[in-house]
């Protein structure tokens, strides 16, 4: 066979390979897969996140709910430990960590304040020095209720690179309302805020 031949076959066998599709598929897939699986996982956690909240502020409720109706008179100033282990974790379900959990209970007599007096004391900043002791108030007193879950952040592509403060760094450059500096470790976490603002149900 001489050269002109051989230069033929191979012009010819890479035709055939331009206009092959077999395998197309798997390589198109392999060209996708990469941001559909980390859509997907984006999807999950947020839901994840979504499912977490709705359980806390469900469980702040129901204790609130048992502070309201003056189920704890006979001490209506425990540790927040002791609140937080055998009040508050009970009605926690248990994929959430209670060990985790910062609380911050204050009453606030009526004859000296009112609703709108005390929605100064509402916000976030507390979690970073929390009260030591709750205050859950007499019959009649008015109760801020604030409870703090950093859910752990599983999908660390959700963060945006650097911090900002207390929170992540945003897309915008500025701090981030919903991923906080870990207060427990390292890295980030999407921060689970609570609050339920009520009066206790009179004597």
């Amino acid at each position: 066979m001489n050269s002109t031949d051989q230069s033929a076959r191979r012009r010819g066998a890479l035709g055939r390979f331009a206009r092959s599709r077999n395998g197309a598929a798997a390589v198109e897939f392999a060209m996708v897969s990469i941001p559909f699986l980390g859509l997907l996982c984006a999807i999950f956690e947020t839901a994840l996140v979504l499912f977490t909240h709705a359980a806390f502020d469900n469980a702040v409720n129901n204790v609130a709910r048992k502070v309201l109706i003056n189920n704890f008179t006979g001490n209506s100033t425990p540790t927040a430990s002791n609140f937080l282990a055998n009040s508050f974790c009970p009605a926690l379900p248990s994929f959430i960590d209670c060990s985790k959990v910062t609380l911050n209970i204050q009453a606030y007599n009526p004859s000296t304040s009112n609703f709108s007096s005390v929605s100064g004391s509402i916000g976030r900043g507390w979690y970073n020095s929390p009260s030591t002791n709750v205050n859950l108030g007499q019959p009649g007193y008015i109760v801020v209720f604030q409870a703090f879950y950093p859910m752990p952040v599983y999908l660390s592509v959700l963060v945006a690179t650097g911090a900002h403060g207390n929170g992540a760094a945003n897309l915008y450059n500025g701090s981030s309302n919903s991923v906080y500096a870990n207060p427990h470790g390292a890295g980030f976490v999407h921060a689970i805020f609570s609050t339920a603002v009520f009066r206790n149900e009179p004597t």
